[in-house]
């Protein structure tokens, strides 16, 4: 008999765990196209190569200059609108802020260089959601800050189309490694 709720629990808590995941894991907070592209990004600045974050790339507080790196996107699907770049802090699990560019139908894109700790951005970009690492000031992004720990950052890369309902429908999404530090 406790062999069965053992077997039960197990298979149960396996269901859980996937359901778990495939909301955690998922782009839910936007509805996916039928066939999501798969966006060509690269860097525009060749002091950033995805191994290490370059000084310029790292956090004032660290000693760097706090700018994100100027990145390339290709493969923009025809209809989409907007790009969104997210950074996060993979090692800690840190957010370190988001930011909107208006496109208007555009094959490829150079999504500008950000200074971190700051609302004021490039002409065109907008903010999505700033960041909440737990040190500098409030801004749109933060800059890399493991301070030599070795912490690995990354950027990820949505297109998107405005709906008329407001909800925002994903066409492509790429991933680019910002590198160590």
């Amino acid at each position: 008999m406790g062999e069965i709720r053992y077997s039960r629990m197990k298979k149960e808590t396996f269901i859980f765990l996937a359901i778990l995941c495939f909301f955690a894991c998922s782009d839910s907070k936007y509805e996916s196209a039928e066939n999501v592209a798969e966006l060509t990004i690269s860097f525009n600045d060749p002091s950033w190569d995805g191994a290490d974050v370059p000084k310029r790339g790292q956090c004032t507080n660290c000693g760097g200059e706090g700018l994100s790196p100027p990145l390339l996107v290709k493969n923009i699907p025809e209809n989409a609108d907007v790009l969104i770049v997210e950074f996060k802090d993979k090692t800690m699990n840190v957010f370190h802020g988001a930011i909107r560019f208006p496109i208007s139908e555009k094959m490829e894109f150079v999504i500008p260089s950000v200074q971190e700790q700051t609302m004021d951005l490039p002409p065109g970009a907008e903010l999505e959601s700033v960041h909440n690492a737990p040190i500098g000031g409030p801004g749109a992004y933060m800059a890399p800050c493991g301070c030599g720990y070795r912490n690995k950052y990354v950027a990820t890369i949505r297109a998107l189309k405005s709906e008329n309902s407001g909800q925002k429908l994903l066409l492509g999404k790429g991933k680019i490694k910002l590198g160590r530090f």
